[in-house]
């Protein structure tokens, strides 16, 4: 008697150890990593295009957007002055009938 009720509470802990919330949770993080490295590799991929040897690169621009910060915060302390600049790349306009989404 002892044998067998040992042998059900042993296939009882063991079938909750293969629980399927844990396999599912395992299932989505293994896709997660499959996404994320795939989206780095089409990341690498697209700088490898715009720097091959050659290629025109983006059309567009890169402009400076710069202003200046008065030295004061928000709570009333008094900062020095400072001058900061972002650049934003601008796109040229595809031109009417040209190749576009």
């Amino acid at each position: 008697m002892r044998a067998a009720s040992a042998m059900v509470l042993g296939l009882a802990l063991s079938g909750c150890l293969a629980a399927p919330g844990r396999t599912e949770r395992r299932a989505y993080e293994e896709g997660y990593a499959a996404g994320a490295a795939d989206a780095v590799k089409r990341l690498y991929w697209a700088r490898q295009a715009l720097e091959k040897p050659g290629s025109r690169g983006p059309a567009g621009r890169v402009e400076y957007y710069s202003w200046e910060e008065s030295g004061t915060a928000r709570d009333g302390r008094r900062l020095a002055p400072e001058s900061i600049g972002v650049p934003v790349f601008v796109p040229s306009p595809v031109p009417a009938g040209g190749p576009g989404p």
